[in-house]
């Protein structure tokens, strides 16, 4: 099993914005888009959704349902959720929530904290989590 961090545009003025919250809190479990740089997540792996600026911290802990699956074989609808023109994915991975963090437990998954404490890159795109992070991280949660 491998932990991944998935960045989340946290900008509502940006051209394209996913309510990231509002979809989980409503429908617990949505399609993700798969690039290339997840092409070997799997089912049963754990997914930390990361929320770009302006919150900049860890905010989902998730779980991957189901990898692969053709956008036209979707079968939630977000579309409430989105705002802006998204670049179509070929394949997505169906995860579900776990939990959500708030308070002191995001505080200490901010980008900062996580820098400290193993994060060696910006997060820019999709990244597995090295041991040293993941190992910060389960200290926090």
């Amino acid at each position: 099993m491998s932990t991944w961090i998935l960045p989340a545009n946290a900008n509502q003025h940006a051209d394209y914005y996913y309510d990231v919250d509002g979809a989980f809190e409503t429908l617990k479990t949505i399609f993700w888009g798969q690039s290339n740089a997840i092409t070997n997540i799997a089912v049963g792996d754990i997914v930390y959704i990361y929320k770009n600026a302006p919150v900049q911290a860890i905010v989902w802990k998730c779980k991957v349902l189901d990898v692969n699956v053709l956008l036209k074989d979707v079968d939630i609808d977000d579309s409430a959720f989105e705002y802006g023109k998204r670049k179509n994915p070929d394949f997505c991975i169906k995860i579900t929530a776990l939990c959500k963090y708030y308070g002191e437990a995001r505080d200490k998954l901010s980008y900062n904290e996580l820098r400290k404490n193993g994060l060696n890159t910006t997060m820019q795109g999709p990244l597995r989590a090295s041991a040293q992070l993941l190992a910060y991280i389960n200290s926090v949660v």
